[in-house]
């Protein structure tokens, strides 16, 4: 098993639109807190 990717251990003030948004779980996406797919390419 990989080692997980912690890009920051403290809360993420976020503002945010209404929709959908799905929330990074693997540490790699640019869009912190927020999937941007990156984990694809794993």
């Amino acid at each position: 098993m990989q080692e997980p990717n912690i890009p920051q251990k403290s809360p993420y003030m976020v503002d945010v639109e209404p929709g959908k948004y799905w929330w990074c779980s693997c540490g790699k996406s640019a869009m912190q807190p927020f999937c941007d797919g990156s984990h694809r390419n794993l």
